[in-house]
């Protein structure tokens, strides 16, 4: 099932990146090792890893009493909470494995992923509106199990089937004999996530013991994270930030992490004085949004000694270092490759102001022309990754893996960006995210990292609109901090002053009082497009 070359699995396992435990042994030696320790806090919930052991124990014999046996997979969809972090770890346990969705997911997307993935039980565990599409998806599929939360009994109707539970139903049912489990190998998969599917179906990517166990930690050895710090995970549920560098960060190193289940920026800065904080990882729409509040002035943040602050410009980031984190970390990842890039204790602040970091140790990263050929220090080209944290290849997809991954093992990301010699990344754009304006390419992420400064913006996209003379043209879509309107030529002018190249100048500016995203909260430019393209077109 494995897309990896037998070649790199030897290397990993001769160089010690990779071990032959499986998920849950390793995790198994933290809980005992921290037991009476908090592991997970949510909202005014608590559980300790002691806790923790016995709840997934108990919960990975009742899906082994329901039918659910090592090797298949369990779909987890919702939020994050006390309920999901014992799933998934009862996942590992009972030696399944355990695909991740978003609470964004139709019920669609949904019944894809049950279909594509073969999946035996459905875990949801989000809202009540998010459950009810998940029960939408389970209830014409043949499961072993679907298990709701207590308190979305009444509104989903969880005793309509025999094979539907509440989660302590279900807990129940695991009793309390002793647990009696199979290792499984450390090669095999373990965890799948899911794309947000905004073009086709989800696609799986899966990671095995051995991946996810290398990013986490080699990502804690970088920025020195241990049993004694407090992480803050706000990043979306089912996506590699809240997951691999969220959840199983806590359960691989022994830290406490605090959920929040909502993102809210005022409530995160109260979490972090709460708590005492000392780690967190941001997406750019977090950090930003954390920057704008009104209250982080009046928030003590001084427990936060790094973090991960990732796609920032660089005077955000000097922001963030001087209101909101001593050490703030770039970083360049994704689900096919987790946290591949990023800063270390040991690394000198000016080579992370303006750059992603370097690449994990072990891990690889290359900047190729179009036929995989690297190409000189300093210059633009395609991203090639591969490393012991990449993944094992999409799931059931041979013809996108064919795609995607090279012979040798690189993973093809689809990114555009820069190599230096001193080994530091700069990630520029997406390689479909460019504007072609009169035979000159326009890259949307450089004009935006030009205009971030602005005082006037709170956010900025740009996108392209057609233009019959010059084949397209850029539009600065912007949000204002103060909702009012901003012209083009002030935008321009600011781009003038600042030696910005004209003719990577935007032709149009469109006010928005917010940006369409995904789960991840990256920007949907292809929904923005649509959205501005009506209201240029006016009622039909």
């Amino acid at each position: 099932m494995s897309a990896l070359p037998e070649a790199l699995r030897e290397r990993y396992y001769a160089q010690g990146h990779w071990r032959r435990e499986d998920l849950w042994e390793s995790f198994d030696a933290v809980f005992r090792r921290q037991a009476l320790a908090t592991a997970f806090v949510d909202g005014g919930r608590g559980i300790t890893f002691g806790e923790l052991k016995g709840q997934a124990e108990r919960f990975a014999r009742a899906l082994r009493a329901q039918g659910v046996l090592p090797g298949d997979v369990v779909v987890v969809q919702g939020r994050h909470c006390i309920e999901s972090v014992v799933a998934i770890a009862a996942c590992a346990c009972a030696g399944v494995v355990v695909a991740l969705l978003p609470h964004i997911f139709s019920a669609e997307q949904i019944g894809a992923v049950l279909d594509s993935s073969g999946a035996r039980a459905l875990i949801a565990l989000g809202e009540e509106p998010e459950v009810r599409r998940a029960a939408s998806a389970g209830a014409s599929r043949a499961l072993a199990a679907f298990i709701i939360g207590d308190s979305l009994s009444a509104g989903v109707g969880s005793a309509a089937r025999r094979d539907w539970f509440t989660w302590q139903a279900f807990l129940e049912r695991g009793g309390s004999a002793p647990a009696e489990r199979e290792s499984r190998s450390a090669d095999d998969p373990v965890l799948l996530l899911f794309s947000s599917g905004t073009t086709g179906e989800p696609k799986g990517v899966m990671h095995s013991a051995n991946t996810v166990r290398f990013t986490v930690e080699t990502y804690a050895r970088c920025q020195d994270i241990g049993a004694t710090d407090v992480s803050l995970v706000v990043t979306a549920f089912g996506f590699v930030g809240s997951s691999i560098l969220g959840t199983y960060l806590t359960f691989l190193c022994g830290c406490r992490s605090v959920l929040q289940r909502t993102w809210n920026a005022d409530e995160a800065l109260a979490l972090v004085a709460r708590h005492r904080v000392t780690h967190f990882l941001l997406m750019p729409t977090h950090a930003i949004d954390m920057l704008s509040s009104a209250r982080l002035d009046a928030t003590d943040c001084s427990s936060v000694s790094r973090g991960v602050v990732a796609g920032l410009g660089e005077q955000e980031r000097l922001d963030a270092r001087r209101r909101l984190c001593a050490r703030p970390y770039p970083m360049y990842g994704m689900s096919e490759s987790p946290g591949h890039v990023t800063g270390c204790t040991h690394d000198e602040w000016n080579d992370l102001r303006t750059t992603e970091g370097r690449p994990l140790p072990g891990t690889e990263l290359l900047v190729c022309d179009d036929e995989d050929r690297p190409l000189p220090a300093g210059s633009h080209g395609n991203v090639l990754v591969r490393g012991p944290n990449r993944f094992l290849g999409y799931y059931r997809n041979e013809s996108l893996n064919r795609d995607c991954l090279t012979e040798d093992g690189f993973f093809r990301t689809g990114d555009i960006g820069v190599l230096e010699a001193n080994g530091c990344f700069t990630y520029v754009s997406r390689s479909k995210d460019i504007i072609r304006r009169g035979g000159i390419t326009v890259t949307p992420a450089e004009v935006e990292a030009a205009l971030r400064p602005h005082p006037r913006l709170a956010d900025v996209a740009v996108i392209a609109l057609p233009d019959s003379r010059l084949g397209e043209r850029a539009c600065a879509c912007v949000i204002t901090r103060d909702g009012r309107e901003i012209t083009l030529a002030e935008l321009t002018a600011f781009l003038e002053a600042r030696g910005f190249a004209r003719y990577q100048w935007p032709e149009h500016v469109a006010l928005c009082e917010s940006f369409p995203r995904t789960p991840s909260l990256k920007v949907q430019k292809h929904e923005l497009r649509k959205q501005i393209l009506a209201r240029l077109q006016g009622p039909a």
